[in-house]
């Protein structure tokens, strides 16, 4: 059987090794190509990969639709993107308020949030760039017990949106 390789494009991937080519503003390692994927064109061509990902990026982005434009330019028909980005309901950002100016600076770079997204959010924006089989799913994770704890309560009650830190979308294109 022959085995196939996947061309699949980590944006924003910081350390993150998943992929086969990266892309991030800033760079932590020699194949990854600098881009500001807010506004420049990726370095690649159209039609190329056949997966692009995404962890924690769109979020930090002033201009979300030149990278979800761009992710759909340079991912093959059928191709698919991967965002997982935080859930704006989620109960700890309000509580300690760092997704609400409480920033923190990792390495000399300040990590604001420009935008938080609800899964809907999410889904407009990938239809209006052309994505079509939309799924998505929220995901709870947390290094705390009693977040956990609360976290998995608040999912079985009516606010279920407030006990999951992330999104994860997925779209073809």
């Amino acid at each position: 059987m022959r085995k196939l390789n996947k061309r699949i494009l980590n944006v924003g991937c910081g350390n993150d090794t998943y992929g086969t080519h990266f892309i991030d503003l800033y760079p932590s390692r020699k194949e990854v190509i600098k881009c500001d994927v807010d506004k420049e064109k990726f370095p690649f061509p159209s039609n190329y990969f056949d997966e692009v990902f995404s962890r924690n990026l769109i979020e930090h982005l002033t201009n979300p639709s030149n990278f979800l434009k761009e992710s759909y330019r340079v991912l093959k028909k059928g191709g698919k993107i991967i965002v997982i980005t935080d859930n704006a309901s989620y109960w700890v950002w309000a509580v300690s308020k760092t997704h609400h100016g409480g920033y923190r600076i990792y390495e000399n770079v300040q990590g604001r949030h420009y935008q938080l997204f609800t899964p809907e959010h999410l889904i407009n924006y990938l239809k209006k760039f052309g994505f079509r089989k939309i799924k998505w799913k929220f995901i709870r994770h947390s290094d705390n017990l009693i977040v956990s704890l609360i976290d998995f309560f608040l999912t079985i009650t009516p606010f279920s949106r407030m006990g999951f830190k992330r999104i994860k979308i997925i779209a073809t294109k």
